[in-house]
């Protein structure tokens, strides 16, 4: 029986190595890859090297840190007392041209009051003349009343020029009654006109 099934097994091997066999030809030929693998491990065992020397390289720099810190603190303190800005003024003008100027708007002022005050002298000489004329030509009739009249003003002179003052606006409200009236009567004959063309 031993050799039964010895027998069995020699044959059912080869029966296997067969198939084996056709399964080898009919399959193609499997590429090497020896090479290729061989170079993935060397970087394997690059990437290895560089990852176990990473907790170094990623080590905390506590050196520069410290140096950051210690500049740090020179600015803070620089800040806390900032230089001091010298500000110096450089002005353009001079003082001799603002003194001419001065000088300049000085006279302008004076012509100005010498020229409004020879206007008030022509006005009082032309008075003076105009009087003086009516004194030496006014004849009989005028010389009483001019004599009168210098007599009031040197009387009460205040008095009598705000009564001449008062005269003349009298005067000259009447003057602007009158022209009112004159008007409003054009205006009356205007609208009389055109109620006679409207008939």
């Amino acid at each position: 029986m031993n050799e039964l099934l010895l027998q069995t097994i020699v044959d059912k091997l080869n029966k296997v190595d067969e198939g084996i066999r056709q399964i080898n030809s009919a399959a193609p030929q499997m590429p090497d890859y020896t090479e290729q693998l061989k170079n993935v491990s060397a970087s394997l065992e690059q990437i290895r090297a560089d990852v176990a020397g990473m907790p170094e390289r990623l080590k905390f720099p506590t050196a520069a840190v410290y140096t950051l810190s210690q500049n740090l603190e020179i600015n803070n303190d620089l800040l806390k007392r900032p230089p001091i800005q010298e500000i110096k003024h450089h002005h353009h003008v001079r003082a001799g041209v603002i003194v001419s100027a001065c000088l300049f708007l000085l006279l302008v002022l004076g012509a100005v009051w010498l020229f409004n005050t020879r206007s008030i002298l022509q006005a009082y000489r032309a008075g003076d003349i105009k009087y003086r004329y009516m004194q030496l030509q006014g004849g009989k009739q005028l010389h009483p009343f001019l004599s009168t009249i210098d007599s009031l003003y040197q009387a009460q002179p205040q008095a009598f020029r705000d009564s001449v003052l008062n005269w003349e606006e009298e005067r000259q409200r009447i003057a602007v009654m009158l022209h009112e009236a004159r008007e409003k009567e054009e205006e009356a004959g205007q609208l009389r006109n055109r109620a006679k063309r409207n008939r």
